[in-house]
């Protein structure tokens, strides 16, 4: 079984990953670091590089994003997964694509081994999508508060586009059922017992599917792919 936490840069999407990861006892996948990723420094060189290494960074997010499902899936056992493909593919490749980063060819071709790698046993859809979300305005300041540099340099108006491509995202998502979660209703840093709620909420909507871990230890029973 997999869960699914999807949501803007800001939103806590990892906090809510290692939380629920920890409560219900369930493996975690993590997102891969930007170290990983032999693309990211070239696209960073300014404008021409990020027009000529877009389509490269993209099918690098989207094979090392697969290669971990594939090893996830081959291990077994119930899951927690930081970000999802759809969100790889739908809102981050279709962005630079937007932002005339791709042309229309390189978009064409990304799209169509996309659409191929879906019907991979790897590419099951979760069997719930928790989906956080809040007002832009909410989402800027928590990108503000945690400081992160290359974050802090990025314009409003990236944020805003990204914003709305969310948005428009989850109102047409289809592959399995969908939580929101409101980020402005917890706070699990402060309230670290928050997560008894949100997990009350996912066990509903799992019907007895999650095991019950009231009985025993769950981080003993945790593993981590990133």
């Amino acid at each position: 079984m997999l869960i699914g936490v999807a949501g803007m840069v800001g939103t806590g999407k990892t906090t809510l990953a290692r939380a629920l990861s920890e409560r219900f006892g369930l493996q975690m996948a993590l997102e891969s670091v930007d170290d990983d990723n032999p693309w990211l420094e070239s696209f960073y060189g300014g404008p021409d590089e990020m027009r000529a290494y877009a389509l490269q960074l993209q099918l690098h997010f989207l094979a090392t994003r697969f290669a971990s499902m594939r090893r996830m899936r081959g291990l077994g056992g119930s899951w927690v997964l930081d970000r999802t493909w759809y969100e790889d593919a739908e809102i981050f490749a279709r962005g630079l694509y937007e932002q005339s980063l791709m042309t229309s060819a390189e978009w064409t071709l990304y799209r169509q081994l996309y659409a191929e790698l879906l019907y991979s046993p790897a590419a099951r859809p979760p069997r719930l999508l928790i989906y956080l979300h809040a007002p832009l305005e909410t989402v800027l300041e928590r990108i503000g508060s945690r400081g992160r540099p290359k974050e802090k340099d990025t314009s409003p108006e990236y944020w805003a586009a990204l914003h709305e491509r969310y948005e428009q995202w989850i109102a047409q998502f289809h592959h399995c059922p969908v939580l929101p979660l409101d980020v402005r209703d917890y706070d699990l840093v402060a309230d670290p017992e928050a997560v008894e709620e949100i997990a009350g909420r996912v066990r509903i909507q799992l019907d007895g599917e999650l095991p019950q871990t009231e009985l025993w230890p769950a981080v003993s029973r945790r593993r981590v792919l990133a």
